[in-house]
């Protein structure tokens, strides 16, 4: 960028004449170029310094033009700020108070497209017709759109969209938890700089009770972003050795290291915990090769802390907890990723574990942040069965409306949003009594065959140089049905295009216009004071209302002098 910089300068022909006449063209660029001006300052003529100074401010002009250093945590950080600079010049920012509680709903996969189908879905099983009904976000006062370029890729991968979310910085694909400085996806030592640090490990560390809740493995990219640091996202239960000798470290691993101090955390994933040689409840052979029970040693932190704690695996566990006498909580519901809910109903459902980490994390009078994921929304569309897709979208749903009824609105802010889109879209032209699931009933293709409204432009059962099928002879309505697709591929892709992001509670202004992915992450840390945003002008709890009684203590005076004034008039 440097380069291109100076490329441009050249062409004030001015200064570069004044610089030839003086013999310091090189020296002046090369300085410029290494960053090292302070050096020659003192030994330089101020005709010299003068055209130097017109030098750096066309640098600072001209680069302000040019491509984002994405890489770098430093422009995301700058970013928040300039946004939150606005935020604070506003009235309604004088007006509130910072939000206790933060809760961010993560629908894994939840395009507009996905939120749509959903809907319409919705009204189906309550006997509307489409678009009679919204779901519960869609009502919710704050709503923008969010980019999720990662550093790297034009799409994102869900480690590197979390790792944005959660901790405020660009990252490359498949990774999860590191900055953009690094590359996937060998094996390397971290530097501590190298490592992001997520909104949950710096809410913990200042006090809050955290969570994370998932319908996916708890090791998977997503809530991994929350407290591992990984070259690469698939290194849930095992990772490689360079050739140096130093050894990667798991997610499973982490999450023991780096979050034993997370109050609640569940979902599926069991099987990454143990090795081959072990069993548990679920019967199944870990995946582990280093022979440990990660289990055994979670129990082991948390009795030497002498914490109230509970590991748990089955839902009649889960329904006998009293939450009120626990304050840890590790649950791993499945081997793998919990079911989809059209498929089994003995796990816990995401609405009923948000509800038991609610009741948990609610104890703390400071507050608290909690991850909500709907993972398996992302499985769906990935799989082409859009009716396990949507009806995930559904379930989690309902996790937001039991977390609705559970806090005060007044003291939580509630972030609704994905972390990428999908290929998939609802499509033609039918009518509003169509099943979304079914295929259009108002016109078919140009090889007179039918097409679905719940389309899928790559994935399984991709055309692959033969006649496509007729959807309208298939079982469609099945619930593992598969769509076929344009492209064949093992899995469909994700999709580029911005993801919805709703908000509601105090703060939530700070979402009114669309933002970059890594904004959600900044703006957590910056509600909740912690992580860089611990001296905000909002920050001094004793001072919340501060501002606010400055505010009416200055315009109190204010009025006093104009009433002076008119008086003095008049009389």
């Amino acid at each position: 960028m440097r380069s291109e910089c100076m490329t441009k300068f050249r062409k004030f022909r001015f200064v570069r004449q004044y610089l030839i006449e003086q013999n310091q063209t090189t020296k002046v660029v090369n300085l410029v170029r290494q960053n090292m001006l302070p050096n020659v300052l003192s030994t330089a003529p101020k005709p010299l310094l003068f055209f130097i100074a017109v030098i750096l401010s066309l640098y600072k002009i001209e680069c302000k033009s040019s491509s984002l250093n994405v890489a770098d945590p430093g422009t995301w950080k700058r970013l928040a700020d300039e946004r939150f600079d606005k935020f604070e010049q506003s009235s309604s920012h004088l007006l509130l108070k910072r939000p206790e509680n933060v809760i961010l709903f993560i629908g894994d996969g939840m395009s507009l497209s996905t939120v749509t189908g959903a809907r319409y879905l919705k009204a189906e099983k309550m006997d509307l017709l489409g678009g009679d009904v919204q779901l519960v976000w869609e009502n919710w006062p704050v709503a923008s759109l969010v980019r999720t370029f990662n550093s790297d890729r034009l799409t994102t991968d869900s480690g590197s969209a979390a790792t944005a979310f959660m901790s405020g910085v660009k990252s490359p694909h498949k990774t999860v938890g590191i900055t953009g400085t690094v590359k996937c996806c060998k094996c390397t030592e971290l530097k501590e700089l190298e490592r992001a640090k997520s909104s949950i490990m710096y809410a913990s560390k200042a006090g809050f009770s955290t969570g994370i809740v998932t319908t996916a493995r708890v090791t998977h990219a997503t809530p991994a972003a929350a407290y591992a640091n990984m070259l690469h996202r698939d290194w849930e239960s095992k990772a490689p050795s360079n050739e140096h000798g130093f050894h990667c470290t798991d997610a499973a691993t982490q999450l023991l290291s780096n979050a034993s101090h997370v109050n609640v955390i569940m979902g599926g994933g069991a099987t990454e915990f143990y090795g081959p040689s072990d069993s548990t409840i679920f019967n199944m052979k870990g995946k582990r090769s280093d022979s440990r029970n990660l289990l055994h040693k979670w129990k082991a932190i948390q009795t030497k802390m002498n914490r109230k704690h509970v590991l748990l695996h089955t839902n009649s566990e889960f329904k006998r907890t009293n939450w009120s006498s626990v304050d840890y909580v590790l649950g791993l519901f499945a081997p793998s990723h919990l079911a989809y809910r059209l498929e089994n109903q003995d796990q816990p459902s995401l609405a009923e574990m948000t509800e038991a980490a609610i009741k948990v994390l609610s104890r703390n009078p400071k507050g608290f942040l909690l991850l909500v994921e709907g993972g398996r929304i992302d499985h769906g569309n990935h799989e082409n069965r859009a009716q396990y897709a949507l009806t995930e979208t559904l379930e989690f749903e309902k996790a937001v409306e039991k977390a609705l009824s559970l806090v005060d609105q007044q003291e939580t802010l509630l972030l609704v949003t994905a972390d990428h889109s999908h290929a998939y879209g609802v499509v033609g032209y039918p009518t509003r009594n169509t099943s979304v699931l079914d295929v259009d009933n108002t016109a078919k293709g140009d090889d007179n065959k039918s097409y679905l409204i719940s389309s899928f432009f790559n994935g399984p059962r991709g055309i692959l140089g033969a006649p496509r099928s007729d959807p309208a002879t298939e079982d469609r309505f099945a619930s593992n049905y598969t769509a076929e697709s344009l492209v064949r591929l093992s899995t469909s892709t994700h999709s580029a295009e911005d993801v919805p992001i709703y908000a509601s509670g105090p703060f939530s202004d700070l979402f009114h216009s669309s933002l970059d992915n890594t904004f959600i992450a900044h703006a957590t840390m910056y509600s909740l004071c912690i992580g860089p945003y611990t001296n905000q002008s909002h920050c001094d709890k004793g001072n919340n209302g501060s501002r606010l009684r400055g505010l009416y203590l200055n315009n109190f005076y204010y009025l006093l002098f104009l009433s002076v004034i008119l008086y003095t008039f008049i009389h």
